[in-house]
């Protein structure tokens, strides 16, 4: 049997995966994706998948979701490998959407937003403190909303604790943070200039070809914005003399 063969384990409760058919499942969202990619990965420390006694890899679902993340922070944030692996070493598990994982066309189009969270579930969750929620919420970052007397938060909203409290221990504090929603908020206006009319259209294939517009603008834009803070932080640091 080949190693790339796409072929699954299963190992007691676990099903495992081997590099073949991770490369497969890996494909989609990353194209460049190769066998040999992943064997570097893990020569790097960044994933260590088990090996059969014949010598084969197999891949748990951790495995799967690390590599995930890898390949995410390398493509969206173009971080190197040795600052990567620092980043799984602080924050090994990954249980909140968060900006390093990039936005789909799913998470744009998407009728609802996952499952909720109470404010103690995110406190939890994010190391925020109840002061923290609630300045988030004074300046409009995070909208909770009362059910049954609970208030309760989105995934989305838990995604942006998470960030608040990192950048809060940073010394910045979301009264800080409202030059961010400001940007967002003028970038959104510009989008909705463009692509209302086909968004509202009573055309369904007009309708769609928005929807497919606002997935290529928004990708784009993160990109630019990207690029940009990229260069703004090597000017800062005086890596980039221009």
């Amino acid at each position: 049997m080949s190693e790339t063969a796409e072929l699954l384990f299963d190992v007691g409760d676990e099903r495992l995966l081997t590099i073949g058919t991770v490369v497969e499942r890996l494909r989609a969202e990353f194209p460049d994706i190769s066998v040999s990619k992943l064997r570097y990965l893990e020569e790097q420390g960044l994933v260590t998948p088990r090996r059969t006694k014949s010598g084969y890899r197999l891949y748990s679902q951790d495995d799967f979701s690390r590599l995930v993340r890898v390949l995410s922070m390398q493509r969206d944030e173009y971080l190197p490998l040795k600052v990567i692996r620092r980043e799984l070493e602080r924050s090994p598990a990954s249980p909140l959407p968060t900006a390093r994982q990039g936005l789909r066309k799913t998470d744009l189009l998407g009728t609802g937003d996952g499952r909720e969270y109470t404010s103690e579930e995110v406190q939890q969750l994010t190391g925020a403190d109840v002061a923290l929620l609630d300045e988030l919420e004074d300046y409009e970052l995070i909208h909770g909303r009362q059910v049954s007397g609970v208030k309760r938060y989105t995934e989305t909203d838990a995604g942006i604790v998470a960030a608040a409290a990192q950048l809060a221990q940073l010394g910045l504090r979301p009264k800080n943070l409202r030059v961010v929603k400001s940007a967002v908020d003028r970038e959104i206006g510009l989008i909705e200039q463009v692509l209302l009319p086909a968004l509202r259209s009573n055309r369904p294939d007009r309708r769609r070809e928005g929807l497919d517009q606002l997935d290529d603008i928004v990708q784009a834009s993160a990109q630019l914005r990207q690029l940009l803070l990229a260069r703004g932080v090597r000017r800062l640091t005086g890596s980039d003399t221009r």
